[in-house]
């Protein structure tokens, strides 16, 4: 029986690994962590919630991406979707400030990292809303860090941020 220990990583040394796949590293707290290319499922909500985002927030002073790195306080983190406002400069590799929304849909081997670990970093790293999609259920819960609430939105219903309340996204377009 082989035996293996976690390794804690500093920053640098995450920055030197060599991937050679198409898994998605992250580095939380000196761990690794990979996961795997995300189903169709996953990649249809993605970008539903994408599209919805870029057309309600056309013209306003803000920027949504997908995927795009998070460098926070020696953590890595590729979240699903993050919504920026104000300008964000786009030569760079790693966005080094907090979003003010991030978005991560939910995947069967992401699930605790997803609902436990990166919730508590998000809010420990100034993210103002914190949105978890959960494909099975069809809701979508925000946790928003500024006044401390979360709640949860099901397929049925429109969803308004707090941060952003005229921003209302009709979820049936989500998970059709």
């Amino acid at each position: 029986m082989e035996s293996y220990s976690l390794r804690k990583f500093s920053l640098d040394e995450f920055n030197l690994l060599n991937f050679k796949d198409e898994n998605t590293y992250e580095l939380i707290d000196g761990i690794v962590l990979m996961s795997p290319r995300p189903n169709i499922k996953h990649q249809e909500i993605m970008s539903n919630l994408h599209f919805e985002l870029r057309a309600i927030l056309k013209g306003k002073p803000c920027k949504v991406f997908t995927e795009i790195e998070l460098e926070l306080e020696n953590n890595v983190l590729i979240p699903d979707i993050s919504v920026i406002f104000g300008i964000v400069n786009t030569d760079i590799q790693r966005y080094k400030n907090a979003p003010d929304i991030v978005i991560e849909i939910l995947n069967p081997g992401s699930r605790y990292t997803d609902t436990f670990t990166k919730l508590y970093k998000y809010e420990l790293f100034g993210v103002k809303e914190y949105w978890i999609v959960n494909p099975e259920t069809e809701c979508i819960t925000i946790y928003n860090f500024e006044n401390k609430s979360n709640i949860e939105y099901p397929k049925s219903n429109k969803l308004i941020p707090v941060i952003f309340n005229d921003l209302k996204i009709n979820l049936a377009n989500i998970f059709h």
